[in-house]
C-alpha cells in the first residue's frame, strides 16, 4: 500500500489506540496496588481511632494518660478525652460507641455489671476468679479485657485517724459500738452497691446514713468538716500514707480484688492493641498508683505530666 496521507493517518490512529490500551492497563494495575496498600494498617498499630476516657478522679486520669500516651508512642491513633464521670456513665458511653477504652478495677467492674439484684457476687478477694468473671460479663456487651495488672486500688472504708483513735475503731465491725449517728460518705453510686452502703448494712449490720460526696480529696474534706464520719475511699489514697486518715480493717471480707484492668470495645480489638496494653499492665504497681495520687492530689501536678514522667522513668519514651 502506498504511503499516502490517508494511510499515514490510519497508522497514527492505530498507534494511539494501542498506547491508550497499554496506559489504561497500567493505570488499572496501579489502582489495584494502591487499594491494597491503603488497607494495610500501620506496623504494630491499628487503623481504628482509640478513644480513651476515665472516671473523674486523679488516679483514673493518670491511668488514662499512661496507657494513652504509650499507645500513641506505639503508633496508634489515640484520643484521650476528658473524664466522663461515674462507672455507669463510662459503660453507657462504651456501649453507645462514644468511647473505646477505659481503665477499670476488676471487682468493682464485676459488681457493676452484675447489677444490684445479684444475691452472691462473683467479685471476691480471689483476683484470678474475679477477673475470669469479668471477662464473662463483658462478652454480651461486645466488650473485652486485656490482662489485669498486679496494681490494685481496693475499696477501703476510712476515717480520720483522730476520730478512729477517739472511738477505739480499728476494724469495720467496731463501728457497731460507736455512740451516735455515723454517716458514710462516698460517690453517689455507693448508695446502691452491695460492696458499699448495702454491704455495710447487710454484712456488718451497721445502721449508716449516707451522703454523696465526690470521690477523692473532697471525701477527706468532708471527714475533716465532720459532715461524714467514715468514707468509701481507695487503699492508694495519699492521705493514708501521710497518716491523716486510716483504713479500717475489712474483718468480714466484704471487699473484693480491685486490680487495674483495661476494658475496651471488641470492635477495636487487635493483637497489637492487646500486646501494648499488656506491656503497661505488667509494669504498673500498687506503689505507682499511690505515688501518682501523691503527685496529683497533694503536690498538684497534672496527670499528663505525671504519666509522661513515669513512662520516661520506665523506659517507655
Amino acid at each position: 500500500m502506498k504511503n499516502t496521507p490517508r494511510s499515514r493517518r490510519l497508522r497514527a490512529i492505530s498507534l494511539i489506540a494501542v498506547v491508550g490500551v497499554l496506559v489504561l492497563a497500567s493505570c488499572s494495575d496501579n489502582k489495584s496496588d494502591g487499594d491494597s496498600s491503603s488497607t494495610t494498617k500501620p506496623s504494630g498499630a491499628t487503623a481504628e481511632k482509640i478513644r480513651i476516657s476515665s472516671q473523674d478522679f486523679s488516679e483514673q486520669k493518670t491511668l488514662a494518660q499512661v496507657y494513652g500516651q504509650y499507645l500513641k508512642a506505639q503508633g496508634f491513633d489515640v484520643d484521650i478525652q476528658k473524664p466522663i464521670g461515674t462507672r455507669d456513665q463510662i459503660y453507657a458511653a462504651l456501649e453507645a460507641d462514644k468511647l473505646d477504652l477505659q481503665l477499670d478495677y476488676s471487682g468493682s467492674a464485676v459488681t457493676f455489671l452484675e447489677g444490684t439484684d445479684v444475691k452472691t457476687s462473683q467479685a471476691t478477694s480471689d483476683a484470678d476468679a474475679t477477673f475470669a468473671a469479668l471477662q464473662t460479663l463483658l462478652k454480651p456487651k461486645d466488650l473485652q479485657a486485656s490482662d489485669q495488672s498486679e496494681a490494685a486500688d481496693a475499696n477501703a472504708l476510712v476515717a480520720l485517724k483522730s476520730w478512729a483513735d477517739k472511738n477505739g475503731v480499728t476494724k469495720i465491725s467496731d463501728l457497731s459500738g460507736v455512740d451516735g449517728t455515723i454517716t458514710l460518705g462516698g460517690a453517689a453510686e455507693c448508695a446502691t452497691r452491695p460492696d458499699c452502703l448495702l454491704g455495710y448494712k447487710d454484712k456488718y449490720g451497721l445502721d449508716l446514713k449516707f451522703k454523696a460526696v465526690d470521690y477523692g480529696p473532697p471525701l477527706v474534706a468532708a471527714l475533716q468538716a465532720d459532715e461524714i464520719q467514715v468514707a468509701q475511699y481507695g487503699s492508694t489514697a495519699p492521705e493514708i500514707a501521710t497518716g491523716k486518715i486510716v483504713e479500717l480493717k475489712d474483718d468480714k471480707g466484704l471487699q473484693s480484688a480491685q486490680n487495674v484492668v483495661p476494658v475496651f470495645r471488641t470492635a477495636v480489638a487487635s493483637d497489637a492493641l492487646t500486646k501494648a496494653l499488656n506491656t503497661i499492665s505488667a509494669k504498673i504497681t500498687t506503689a505507682d498508683l499511690a505515688a501518682w495520687n501523691q503527685a496529683t492530689d497533694v503536690e498538684k501536678e497534672e496527670p499528663a505530666d505525671v504519666a509522661s514522667k513515669w513512662l520516661s522513668d520506665n523506659g517507655f519514651s
